[in-house]
């Protein structure tokens, strides 16, 4: 089976809002940052955080892991309702994180299994106000970065409300930016549905194969709709105008792989067949020719083979 992913996408973004996360008043700002090019000069540009990828992977996760039966669909209610309290229960109307065990967690939960959680000391059922317990999270991701050497553009523009009474049509100012980006992500398929609390000498799973090998596919899933634009704080009227440029895949059926190189540097891809060890396999799709690299006409062409390894036994 599967044992372990990495993941390097290219993409353009026009007109994006991913990262309006400085708000004063009626006034949204676009987030920047500084960083170094290839040749160690300071750049200042708008960047993505990885908390902004995580959470928009975990909700297409989430969306997967709901499209079937909703009588056997393994969340917790926090994760049901798109909160960030997990493991959550609803208790008396009210939404609350609750102490569970790892396993019971892992269990019950396909987003507490594969994104991990936090409980804090005090959450509902710790009678003795014990230490606080985590997990993990097995999907780890890079912020979203500009490519070096490309251009970066933002700008401010003023919206108003639309309603008949003018008393209602408040106008405010956002911030859009464009750009070409790239980010890297590694899914741990192994330590999904494991029980890390329970190491000895044989592992131990909280779920039958079927339903961690179901778990994977989501988490494989979920990153198409990332590539494709689906991401953003409002894709009600600013839905990216997303063009995938290359994905570059990295998997392995044996064992733990380096996190790629970033496809924000010109030679990521020398670099990356480089660092990967003999045991993996790359998987290329875009444009560039490059010699030994397996290329894949298209990306879900890409991404099919790699969910065959899934269910390789």
């Amino acid at each position: 089976m599967l044992n372990f992913l990495s993941l390097a996408v290219k993409v353009q973004l026009n007109v994006h809002d991913l990262n309006n996360e400085a708000v004063a008043g009626n006034v949204t700002d676009i987030r920047m940052m500084d960083f170094l090019d290839e040749q160690g000069n300071r750049v200042e540009a708008p960047t993505v955080s990885g908390r902004m990828l995580k959470h928009w992977h975990l909700e297409a996760m989430r969306r997967f892991l709901s499209s079937g039966d909703l009588n056997s669909m393994k969340l917790c209610d926090g994760c049901k309702s798109g909160e960030p309290i997990r493991p959550g229960e609803i208790k008396n109307g009210m939404l609350k994180q609750v102490v569970k065990t790892e396993e019971e967690a892992v269990q019950n939960c396909s987003i507490c299994d594969v994104h991990g959680y936090l409980i804090a000391k005090g959450a509902e059922g710790d009678q003795e106000q014990g230490v606080s317990s985590r997990r993990t999270s097995r999907a780890m991701f890079s912020w979203l970065m500009p490519v070096l050497g490309t251009q970066t553009t933002t700008k401010q523009v003023i919206h108003n409300r639309v309603s008949a009474d003018p008393k209602t049509m408040i106008p405010f100012n956002k911030s859009y930016a464009s750009g070409f980006y790239g980010f890297v992500s590694v899914l741990d398929v192994e330590r999904i549905g494991l029980v890390e609390s329970k190491l000895g000498e044989e592992k131990t799973y909280a779920v039958e194969d079927e339903e961690r090998k179901f778990r994977v596919r989501a988490a494989i899933d979920a990153y198409r709709l990332l590539i494709s634009g689906q991401l953003g704080a409002s894709l009600s009227h600013a839905v990216p105008h997303a063009n995938p440029i290359e994905v570059l895949v990295a998997y392995s059926t044996t064992g733990p792989l380096p996190f790629p190189v970033s496809p924000m540097y010109s030679d990521y891809i020398m670099k990356n067949k480089a660092i990967m060890p003999g045991y993996s396999e790359l998987l290329f799709w875009g444009d560039t020719e490059i010699a030994g690299l397996t290329k894949q006409e298209s990306v879900d062409s890409l991404f099919n083979k790699v969910i065959e390894m899934v269910d390789l036994e």
